[in-house]
């Protein structure tokens, strides 16, 4: 395909699809200015150079109201520029009359794709292409690109593989003990800020009993400290009147030290595990401001993302009980980038899938899917999920 031809949309993926997916030398957006900000079309620019290296982006302005304005700048479009193809996902009507009616004309291929049901449509020409169509692979990047904003690394780090059984196992215990969880979190916590004149050490060292009784270490947090050393994530455990052990490495120091790392990261090690998604990621950090030379960030973050098929899925993770401030957050994140196509979930280990729950009502009010502790209790956290997000297999 040497040129593709597409009426801009201010649904970014809409935009996307048909560029990610035939890549080809050259693409002519056609666009109102009265309509369309000069920062999108920048945004949408960065997107595809970003990731089709050496391809030729043109920007048309036309009148989205003036049928025969739109023919005339098709049918020069046309003549300017070989084996065009015409793509018109997302268009408005008039502008997609336009374009049919100069594509007939000239006898130029033109389609639109149903993404929703991740197929293309052919109108004239396109019979070719239907067989071979396949929604590309998306990730977070592609769509905060677009959005004018970037991924600016993560909270949490990232666990490796090779750790997911004993950090699934690690979680089981947590959920079952939270409040023994707290105690130990918060003596490490405290313990590590003991040690300030080497904070960046591995080793852990700090008296058993600390100068505020709350924080002492419990007979309950002495045998948890007991299952973390067998799962490998401390080593050289000692208990004395003193408490010292050295961490695997800094990442598990961090999760050490997290009170609600733990939930998150149970999430995305079931979703990664899980073959149905794509670019799950952990704790994603959001930079809303492309522009490299910056003076002003602003910044977002993400428990859990992934992406099932054209839906991006954005995850809260909460211990306790979602709060209706929490809920809004979240609900807000298709507005900021996610489109139409973006679907939002909270997981929680409070009970909380009851009509008569505020929680629960609220966020099916706003279209959220909740999965909650009895769900991770029963083992269900993929079938909701997949109910959730209507997976039919």
């Amino acid at each position: 395909m040497d040129c593709l031809v597409k009426i801009y949309n201010n649904e970014k993926l809409d935009n996307l699809i048909s560029v990610l997916r035939f890549k080809p030398q050259k693409v002519i957006f056609m666009y109102d200015s009265k309509e369309t900000s000069q920062a999108s079309l920048q945004a949408l620019e960065y997107t595809i150079a970003e990731k089709i290296s050496g391809i030729n982006l043109e920007f048309i302005n036309i009148d989205n109201q003036n049928l025969d304005a739109i023919s005339q700048k098709c049918k020069k479009i046309i003549h300017s520029n070989k084996n065009c193809y015409f793509d018109i996902t997302g268009s408005s009507e008039l502008s997609a009359i336009g374009l049919y009616l100069s594509c007939a004309k000239n006898f130029v291929p033109i389609f639109k794709i149903d993404i929703e049901n991740e197929k293309l449509i052919n109108i004239y020409g396109c019979n070719h292409l239907i067989e071979q169509f396949l929604i590309p692979p998306l990730t977070i990047d592609t769509l905060l690109l677009c959005n004018g904003a970037r991924t600016n690394g993560n909270l949490h780090p990232t666990p490796p593989q090779n750790m997911f059984k004993n950090i699934i196992s690690f979680c089981q215990i947590v959920f079952k003990n939270l409040n023994t969880w707290k105690d130990l979190c918060l003596y490490i916590q405290n313990g590590i800020k003991m040690n300030y004149k080497n904070i960046n050490s591995l080793d852990f060292n700090a008296p058993k009993h600390l100068k505020d009784a709350k924080l002492n270490l419990a007979s309950e947090a002495q045998n948890m400290l007991l299952d973390i050393k067998n799962l490998g994530f401390i080593s050289n455990l000692c208990f004395d009147s003193n408490v010292s052990f050295k961490f695997k490495d800094e990442n598990f120091k961090k999760y050490l030290s997290d009170f609600g790392s733990w939930l998150e990261l149970y999430s995305y090690i079931t979703l990664k595990k899980c073959d149905l998604f794509n670019d799950v990621r952990l704790s994603v950090k959001l930079n809303w401001d492309i522009e490299p030379n910056s003076m002003c960030d602003v910044v977002n973050e993400i428990d859990v993302t992934f992406f099932y098929g054209v839906h991006p899925v954005f995850v809260s993770c909460k211990l306790s009980e979602p709060s209706t401030e929490a809920l809004q957050e979240l609900s807000m994140y298709p507005n900021y980038f996610g489109g139409k196509y973006s679907k939002c979930i909270v997981i929680t280990l409070a009970h909380i899938k009851n009509e008569r729950n505020n929680s629960f009502k609220r966020a099916k009010q706003m279209g959220i899917g909740v999965i909650d502790g009895i769900d991770i209790k029963k083992g269900a956290f993929i079938d909701v999920l997949k109910n959730f997000l209507e997976i039919k297999y």
